[in-house]
């Protein structure tokens, strides 16, 4: 999913990923520090979010605070949580090899105690850490910095399930139903 051109620039896009997940009633002067972009491209952005209704810019005693209006803030942020959902079912099929199955929790709005539960197999240490490093990329382009993700082996889920383990057995539980499976 190309999310900038859905909203018709990187920046404008940034900027919203910024509001979302980072933080609101920041200034356009923090913006450029944040998203490393000019005043001018950020102004530009601020001003079309301004036109089409999606923010306001309050006024405090030393800065202009930016804030997404709270009717616009789900619906803009269930496509950004969409594009993240399919950045992640991108990067398991690329890696659908090692990859068994991966559960989506509670930063999607899952009953799961973690954010995303990754299920893998025939897999070796680097090539884990290269799933990895993919994972940590899709949630630091959205300025997600504090994300709980568990990887566990097929066997080791498989032998804690016979064990009856609470995490397991909670999966289970919740009828939380794998958002990819290659079985």
């Amino acid at each position: 999913m190309h999310l900038d051109k859905l909203f018709g620039s990187k920046a404008k896009v940034d900027i919203l990923k910024y509001l979302l997940f980072r933080r609101q009633g920041v200034s356009m002067r923090a913006l450029e520090t944040e998203l490393e972009r000019t005043f001018p491209a950020i102004k530009k952005q601020i001003d079309s979010l301004k036109k089409a209704n999606i923010v306001e810019i309050g006024d405090d005693a030393n800065k202009r605070s930016i804030v997404l209006k709270e009717e616009c803030t789900n619906p803009i942020k269930w496509i950004f949580m969409f594009g993240i959902e399919q950045q992640l079912k991108t990067t398991f099929n690329t890696y659908e090899s090692m990859i068994d199955r991966y559960y989506l929790g509670k930063f999607f709005g899952s009953a799961l105690d973690m954010d995303l539960v990754v299920i893998y197999k025939n897999c070796e240490r680097p090539q884990m850490e290269e799933v990895k490093t993919e994972i940590s990329e899709i949630f630091r382009q959205c300025f997600i910095e504090n994300i709980s993700v568990v990887f566990m082996s097929a066997d080791e889920r498989d032998k804690r399930y016979r064990l009856a383990d609470k995490f397991v057995l909670n999966i289970m539980k919740h009828n939380i139903i794998p958002k990819f499976s290659l079985h």
